[in-house]
Formats: C-alpha cells, sequence, structure tokens
C-alpha cells in the first residue's frame, strides 16, 4: 500500500504526455459530456449512500455509469430509461456485479489515495479537475486491484503502456 501514494504521484507525470497525445488525436471524444458523467455519479451516490458507505457508493456508482455509458453512449437515450427499466434481470444483473466487484480496499487506503493524488496532480488540473480525476483513477485501479496491496505493482513502466494510457485519458476527458 505505501506503493499506491508513490503511484498517485507517477500518475500525475504522465498527465503532460496524455494531454499532449489528446491535443494531437484531435482530442474527438464519444459518449457521455463530463457534465452529465459527474451528475450521474453525483446523484448516484447520494442515493446509493443510504444503504452503503459513501466509498462504496462511489465505487459502485462509477460502476454503474461506465455500464450504462458503454449501453447507452447517447446521453439522451440513456436519460429516458425509467426506474422499471432498471428493474429488468439484464440492469439487475449489472447492478449486482457492481456490488459484487466493490474491493478491499479500507477507506483510509481510498482516502490516502485520493487525498496524495488531488495534491499531485491540482498544480496541473486545477483543484474540482483534480478531484474527479483521481476519484476516476482509483476507481478504475480498484477494479484491476481488488486488493490494495496488488496495487503495488503499478509503476511508471505499467503507467506508460498503452491500456494505462487509455485508462489515464478517460479519466481526464471524466
Amino acid at each position: 500500500m505505501k506503493k499506491i501514494l508513490t503511484a498517485s504521484l507517477v500518475i500525475v507525470s504522465v498527465l503532460s504526455y496524455n494531454n499532449l497525445f489528446a491535443q494531437q488525436a484531435g482530442d474527438i471524444r464519444k459518449g457521455w459530456a463530463s457534465s452529465d458523467r459527474n451528475t450521474f455519479i453525483s446523484e448516484c451516490i447520494g442515493t446509493a449512500m443510504q444503504s452503503m458507505s459513501r466509498d462504496s457508493a462511489r465505487f459502485y456508482c462509477y460502476c454503474m455509469q461506465e455500464k450504462l455509458e458503454k449501453k447507452f453512449p447517447d446521453i439522451e437515450r440513456a436519460n429516458k430509461l425509467s426506474a422499471d427499466d432498471l428493474e429488468t434481470p439484464e440492469w439487475q444483473k449489472e447492478a449486482q456485479d457492481c456490488l459484487k466487484s466493490i474491493s478491499s480496499w479500507s477507506s483510509k487506503d481510498r482516502t490516502d489515495f485520493i487525498s496524495e493524488c488531488i495534491n499531485s496532480a491540482k498544480a496541473s488540473l486545477g483543484e474540482t479537475k483534480s478531484k474527479k480525476y483521481c476519484e476516476c483513477m482509483l476507481f478504475k485501479i480498484e477494479q484491476r486491484y481488488p486488493d490494495p496491496e496488488d496495487a503495488d505493482e503499478l509503476d511508471e513502466e505499467t503507467l506508460g503502456t498503452p491500456e494505462w494510457k487509455k485508462i489515464i485519458q478517460s479519466c481526464l476527458d471524466f
């Protein structure tokens, strides 16, 4: 877990490269606008906290947002979903998958990561964007490393791979 704080610093060191890469690629994005993602996440967390901790709610809501955006890349179609639509067996399974995938990270692990990441990123991203970026990265890292000790594998070389560059960029776009 000690290396997680170091990893959050390494993540920030990749930011400049990724911002340059996005600009060179024409910065073409598909899917929901950042404001739509943030609105969904905020509203979802508020509702989910009635039955789970804030940390678990955040993970669950990032997971569900990702699933909804993948299925409905057009926010207008997603906005047409009713409560009945979300009660179908298909969506109940998606919700259960998100609940089952909540990692074993402790509240302290998450808080330490977010805090260190924000402190490292805010110089280049600003406070608000850093918070969104770091929460997104925490979710992505927790998905891949449910045990925080396994996240020690993250290093600059790993974060420089095409897979992680794409993940980092997706969080920058969040």
